[in-house]
């Protein structure tokens, strides 16, 4: 038993292109991601400023786990916690202020709920894509005996599910 908990406790060895790949996935995803989110932040603040203020702050809480999971495999993978910072903001920001002109753009002259439902089911295809075949399987790669990611995984869910309840009612 001993030697399973020493076994468990050392270092494990960090494979860069593995997180490079990672990184990348997840920025392609968020990016494709963040660009119907600026439809959404259009929409909603066309609704009413109350409608966009709340989501707003909903956005806001949802960039902070966003922001890890794109900074987080680049910086391991390069070792720059520029490059992980700079690619965060850029994924963060770009796309979504691309998606609220595009949002402009398309509420001025055609759109509907097909395209609306197409784009959206897309982007949740990719990211359930990158999150389930990539990142859960590297975090449990890291973790065999299975201390922290479910527990941690399961937090993450019954955390964004609460605070999604908490402007579901708004």
């Amino acid at each position: 038993m001993k030697d399973q908990d020493e076994a468990e406790e050392r270092p494990v060895a960090i494979d860069r292109s593995v997180f490079r790949r990672v990184g990348l996935q997840i920025s392609f995803a968020l990016l494709i991601h963040n660009f119907p989110e600026g439809l959404a932040t259009f929409a909603t603040a066309m609704v009413s400023a109350r409608t966009g203020t709340v989501f707003g702050v909903a956005l806001a809480l949802h960039k902070i786990p966003e922001g890890v999971m794109i900074s987080l495999p680049i910086f391991v993978a390069t070792g720059s916690r520029w490059k992980g910072f700079l690619t965060s903001a850029i994924i963060g920001t770009f796309s979504q202020f691309f998606g609220a002109i595009i949002g402009l753009i398309l509420y001025r002259t055609y759109w509907n709920s097909a395209v609306s439902g197409t784009l959206f089911a897309l982007v949740t295809g990719i990211l359930l894509y990158t999150i389930l075949g990539n990142m859960l399987p590297l975090a449990r790669s890291y973790d065999p005996a299975d201390r922290y990611v479910t527990a941690w995984t399961l937090t993450g869910v019954v955390f964004f599910s609460f605070v999604h309840s908490l402007f579901a009612f708004t």
